[in-house]
């Protein structure tokens, strides 16, 4: 009786995972786009992606939820006459990634990601 308890008691530790934190720092380039919602020209730009688990956390996007495997993570909404009304793809080998927002204010930027790199204040080298 006692040993099923302990089995009970360190259960929740194997099936639980901690969740990941990732902030991510993407350059490329944003598509501009004239009065007539027609692409015309683009402009180097920045986008700061935080990743939480397996949610993008954006102060433009929003909040969405992800689909993440070994190779991408992405999120796919459809508006109801079937064109894209937000996507997110980042391959996770090469750090590439693609954000398409259609609606009333199209965006389009692609580029890749990293990883910051802050030193940790404990480390000598």
């Amino acid at each position: 009786m006692k040993k099923s308890l302990l089995l009970f008691f360190f259960l929740p530790n194997f099936v639980m995972a901690e969740v990941l934190h990732v902030d991510l720092i993407c350059e490329g380039e944003s598509a501009l786009y004239c009065e007539d919602s027609k692409k015309c020209g683009n402009e180097p730009a920045v986008e700061i992606i935080k990743i939480v688990g397996n949610t993008l956390i954006h102060k433009i996007h929003g909040n969405q939820f992800l689909e993440v495997n070994d190779n991408m993570v992405s999120y796919e909404e459809i508006d109801t006459d079937g064109s894209i009304g937000f996507s997110l793809n980042i391959n996770r080998q090469t750090g590439k990634i693609e954000i398409i927002r259609g609606w009333s204010k199209p965006y389009h930027f692609t580029g890749v990601c990293q990883q910051p790199h802050i030193k940790n204040p404990y480390d000598p080298t």
